[in-house]
């Protein structure tokens, strides 16, 4: 049996965006950068819901990213991907599924052979913990307020509680803590 976890960068004040959808705030120096290298290597299926994927499909499959970040470039390239998405039919980035209206079922489905990782994604964070899909949570919280924004939890039904599984501090002030669900 596999897990679906998240990852989410948050501000001091607890949002994921900004007015704008602004995310230009977030710190992501060579030390994350190398982080979350290691965590593609994994090999788990990204998930995205359709705003975040087209913001990634837009930038990684480029020869710019190549140039900048070439092990990331590579990896999420030659990861497989699925996107929550009503609206999108032709994902255009090789590697990619939709799912659908049923995506909370297909997600259960996938979870029984796969480890899936959301990333970024706010809306659909809260729909897996209102699914009651989420097994791990990762925020990495930049140390930065920046007043409004995008709450990582807007609309949850019920409250949940994690428990602290693990905790890194890196030299740019970032914390990441991992929570099991």
């Amino acid at each position: 049996m596999g897990r679906i976890s998240a990852f989410v960068f948050t501000s001091l004040d607890g949002y994921y965006k900004g007015f704008n959808e602004d995310t230009s705030w977030h710190n992501h120096g060579e030390e994350e950068l190398q982080y979350s290298e290691e965590s593609l290597a994994l090999g788990d299926t990204l998930l995205f819901g359709r705003v975040t994927y087209e913001h990634m499909q837009s930038f990684w499959p480029t020869p710019a990213a190549a140039q900048l970040m070439p092990k990331m470039a590579e990896g999420m390239n030659s990861a497989s991907k699925l996107v929550v998405s009503r609206t999108l039919k032709e994902p255009g980035w090789k590697n990619t599924q939709v799912l659908g209206t049923n995506w909370a079922w297909e997600l259960r489905e996938t979870r029984k052979s796969k480890n899936i990782t959301l990333l970024g994604s706010g809306s659909i964070l809260t729909q897996l913990v209102n699914e009651d899909l989420l097994d791990e949570l990762q925020v990495m919280i930049n140390p930065r307020a920046i007043g409004n924004g995008s709450s990582i939890f807007k609309g949850l039904k019920n409250p949940f509680k994690g428990q602290l599984e693990s905790h890194r501090v890196f030299n740019s002030g970032v914390v990441l803590l991992t929570y099991s669900i």
